[in-house]
């Protein structure tokens, strides 16, 4: 029978770190992925030329715990438009990061949506999210995103038209009822710093981190039936042993292989799907958001903008983004979006071809009350949960999350004399 003194099920951001600093610290760990790449949620697909990441993903330049693992420098990194290209009613302003506009370009970028109250909130929220610690941030009173903003001051016409796509664009709550500290977390870090793409898409930033693993460390294609306190069974039957098992899944699947609801399993969801063109119908890295509330389509962008290297010589990839609800079969939904960026951009866009749909059911986990910041939870005295759903939904949470549980479970092995033992005959 196979051992190791660490099963990790999962190779996302947080199985992966919590890997890592287990073999850094001289530990046989064992990585169980279902799927035929690491990455998790932030995975890429190469298809015909194009690179497909699954769901439109970017990389925040606030994030530390990575720089831990790679060298940055590795990701051949580009940065986007600091800012978004907001539509609204017919027309498109750029609506920039509030520390590279003036606030005469604020005034005429948010002129149709925007009372003059509103646009000096505006900037007194970014003065008070720039400046405000995240420790501090996660302990101001609680309430639903929506009721934050409207008693904050906000007008209905500027919630509408910019918030709720903005964030819609970046935890997938178009409805704003997610935790009030969970938003201004991502507000903050919005304000404060780049966005950027890998040159190979998301999914480079995970193959990196495996590549600082022991070959042969994950086994891909490998499917966890169940999680008990000494070790795992495989749905083809077989049983892995291990002293500690760290379930680093979405909660979802967390939930399914512990057999029990040890982790809330709320969600946010969103659809991408990926066109090619002969044209861009932007010239910059920007993310476009739709202002209006009709519509099913809340953020466009074009990953060619930045890297050309996402497709074909002389194509274009565009990532069209859906987060409201709908019931919309693949054919319509295709339809229906190039029907309304046919609006946007023009007649030009039913010469748009789709390449790909992507639904991704647990895109972000929801935070209705984000009532404390978590980065393990301890189901037994050998098993352990990490990753982002048990605080914030990000990169930095959740390698943070499987640095912290490695951690832990590392104390907890050097208690046994046996593996200590075992690693002293090893060196």
């Amino acid at each position: 029978m196979k051992s190791f003194d660490v099963i990790i099920v999962g190779s996302g951001f947080s199985g992966l770190s919590a890997a890592y600093y287990l073999q850094q610290a001289g530990f046989k760990v064992k990585v169980l992925e279902v799927s035929s790449q690491s990455g998790g949620r932030a995975r890429s697909d190469k298809m015909d030329g194009y690179t497909l990441d699954r769901g439109l993903h970017f990389y925040h330049h606030s994030t530390t715990e990575l720089k831990k693992i790679i060298n940055i420098n590795e990701l051949e990194l580009k940065n986007t438009y600091p800012g978004y290209l907001l539509r609204y009613q017919n027309t498109f302003n750029l609506f920039t990061n509030p520390v590279y506009q003036t606030f005469d370009s604020l005034s005429t970028a948010l002129s149709q949506n925007a009372t003059f109250t509103d646009k000096m909130r505006l900037f007194g929220l970014y003065v008070k999210l720039k400046t405000l610690p995240y420790n501090k941030l996660v302990k101001e009173n609680e309430s639903s995103t929506f009721e934050y903003f409207s008693k904050n001051g906000f007008s209905k016409k500027l919630i509408d038209s910019l918030f709720r796509p903005m964030l819609a664009a970046n935890i997938f709550d178009y409805n704003l009822q997610s935790s009030s500290r969970f938003s201004k977390i991502y507000l903050k870090s919005l304000f404060q710093d780049h966005v950027a793409l890998p040159k190979d898409g998301i999914g480079k930033i995970s193959k990196t981190i495996a590549n600082k693993l022991e070959p042969n460390t994950i086994s891909f294609k490998t499917k966890v039936k169940k999680v008990v306190d000494n070790g795992v069974e495989l749905m083809n039957g077989e049983f892995i042993e291990s002293k500690f098992v760290i379930v680093a899944t979405n909660a979802i699947d967390a939930n399914g292989v512990l057999h029990r609801e040890v982790l809330s399993a709320e969600c946010s969801h969103v659809t991408t799907l990926y066109f090619s063109a002969d044209k861009a119908p932007v010239s910059k890295a920007v993310v476009i958001l739709n202002g209006n509330e009709s519509g099913l389509v809340n953020h466009v962008f074009v990953p060619t903008n930045l890297h050309k290297e996402y497709a074909p010589k002389g194509k274009h990839l565009i990532a069209v983004n859906v987060v409201k609800e709908h019931d919309l079969d693949d054919e319509e939904l295709e339809i229906k979006c190039l029907t309304e960026l046919s609006d946007w951009f023009g007649l030009s866009v039913m010469d748009w071809k789709h390449l790909k749909t992507y639904y991704i059911k647990y895109a972000m986990p929801f935070k209705p009350i984000l009532d404390e910041v978590r980065f393990f939870k301890k189901v037994s005295d050998t098993i352990y949960c990490c990753g982002d759903s048990l605080s914030i939904g990000s990169m930095e949470t959740a390698l943070r999350s499987g640095r912290e549980t490695a951690s832990i479970v590392a104390q907890e092995l050097e208690k046994n004399p046996s593996t200590l033992e075992k690693l002293e005959f090893q060196q």
